[in-house]
């Protein structure tokens, strides 16, 4: 069960460091367009990753906005070619009218699609979903509960400042007896309007697992 939490966790932290925008001399805090996730080909985002704990670690990922999509029980998702040190591996990105989610299949039996921002909900709104997922031969499900809590703000992220900023909680729940369910894992996405994600933070608990910032970007 934890290892499977964990790995969601490690999901999220892949997909934040494909969704950012900058270069080093802009210190623009906007970015283009309306939408909270651009999708245009050719986009770059650079991250920060930053794993706690046990084996700590610190790396940078590159994320590269392809022009190929892919279509998932009726939703369209946007590839991104990551690039982590020698490693590559493809991202799935969703933006469905006001709905943001990241799609993830590799060394999973089950896909596990996470819808992460709604930019259409106001501060205070939650929402919930099941999710099947399957770790090895065990099958479970785990509730994902997001909320929208706080719309609007500014954030700083390694010294650059964003506006136009949505912070979102998404808490992975299990069921512990029946009707009780208890949150094991939680994930903070900070979502700047016209830039992507420029930053993500990863809980087990009150642990801090891992976060994904980011340092630099480029939207075409």
């Amino acid at each position: 069960m934890k290892k499977t939490i964990f790995t969601l966790a490690a999901v999220a932290t892949l997909f934040l460091g494909a969704c950012k925008k900058d270069k080093d001399d802009n210190n623009n805090p906007g970015g283009k367009g309306d939408s909270y996730q651009p999708v245009t080909a050719g986009s770059v985002w650079k991250y920060r990753n930053t794993s706690f704990g046990e084996g700590a670690s610190v790396d940078t990922s590159t994320n590269t906005m392809l022009a190929e999509t892919k279509n998932v029980n009726g939703k369209t998702y946007h590839i991104l070619n990551s690039v982590t040190g020698d490693e590559t591996s493809q991202g799935f990105i969703g933006v469905n009218g006001s709905v943001y989610s990241m799609y993830y299949e590799a060394g999973l039996n089950e896909a596990i699609a996470l819808t992460y921002l709604n930019d259409a909900k106001n501060a205070g709104d939650n929402w919930t979903e099941d999710l099947v997922v399957q770790d090895g031969e065990t099958e479970f499900t785990v509730k994902v509960k997001t909320t929208i809590v706080e719309k609007g703000i500014s954030k700083n992220i390694l010294g650059k400042n964003y506006s136009n900023v949505i912070h979102s909680k998404v808490e992975l729940q299990v069921e512990l007896e029946e009707g009780e369910w208890e949150t094991l894992s939680q994930l903070d996405f900070y979502v700047a309007k016209g830039v992507g994600i420029i930053g993500i933070y990863s809980k087990f608990g009150d642990e801090d697992v891992s976060k994904s910032e980011l340092f630099n970007y480029n939207i075409k």
